[in-house]
């Protein structure tokens, strides 16, 4: 079945990223307390901070059921600004217009594009199954759940070296409950991660990573097939996951029937002193 990009749909995705902004949130505050996070209800949306340089660092979920008020971008001005970052909104193309006007009227610029994509999912459906010569392990014991923090920072910042803020990321998400963390291995060896949230209906697909010395051997898509396995036999209609625009990973996720439903935008506050 083909989905339709309809605000029920983006509804039902937003309101699970708001969800996901909240626990990192939370989860980065007991593990990192020195760093101040805290998450702000917005409206329909949640603003969340992690620390400096963090990538939760955004506001998610704004304007889907409500329609968004000068009053609410100001607050979300003020709290990035009171944290000392940059005021950052990830805007869904569905989202009532009132969020563009605002937007425009105070100045904010245009900073990226992230894809989301879905595909529906079903008890009959036929998945294809991992690559043989790569093994699928669900990271459980402490030592395992370390190991993939590590191995999702070392993935995401490869060829460079992982910063503290993405050992922080990746830590804070192997501390939220009720996630499933996948390590692919090649040989024996841990070649790449993904993670699965099941809720409310949705598998969500994220943390996709796999170390440059393994691309190109199948690691992601046997992670992509035993995560949908997963989500299929939980009972899930819906699986999401996000992409750059064009990417490596998107082709990946489409050679498996997931398709773009929506691009968000990101925008910023035009400088710190707005």
């Amino acid at each position: 079945m083909t989905l339709h990009a309809s605000r029920e749909v983006a509804t039902r995705i937003e309101t699970i990223v708001v969800s996901e902004t909240r626990d990192f949130v939370e989860s980065t505050a007991v593990l990192y307390p020195e760093l101040g996070a805290a998450w702000l209800a917005v409206g329909d949306g949640v603003a969340g901070f992690c620390g400096q340089d963090s990538a939760i660092n955004a506001t998610v979920g704004l304007g889907m059921t409500t329609a968004v008020t000068e009053a609410d971008l100001l607050a979300v001005e003020r709290f990035f600004l009171d944290h000392g970052v940059r005021p950052v909104l990830s805007i869904c193309p569905l989202a009532d217009i009132s969020v563009a006007h605002w937007l425009s009227a105070r100045g904010w610029v245009m900073a990226g594009f992230e894809n989301v994509l879905a595909r529906a999912l079903s008890s009959d459906d036929a998945i294809p199954t991992a690559h043989p010569d790569i093994e699928v392990r669900i990271a459980e014991t402490p030592e395992e759940l370390e190991a993939w923090a590590e191995l999702v920072a070392v993935g995401f910042s490869a060829p460079e070296l992982p910063t503290a803020a993405e050992y922080r990321l990746g830590r804070a998400a192997v501390g939220i409950p009720g996630r499933s963390f996948l390590t692919a291995y090649v040989d024996g060896k841990p070649a790449g991660t993904g993670e699965l949230r099941i809720g409310d209906g949705v598998g969500w697909l994220s943390a996709d990573t796999t170390l440059p010395r393994f691309r190109g051997r199948g690691v992601q898509q046997s992670l992509q097939r035993a995560r949908l396995v997963m989500a299929r036999d939980a009972g899930c209609d819906l699986a999401v996951t996000e992409s750059a625009p064009g990417s490596g990973s998107q082709r990946n996720m489409e050679r498996l029937g997931f398709r773009v439903v929506y691009t968000r935008v990101d925008a910023a506050a035009p400088s710190a002193e707005h």
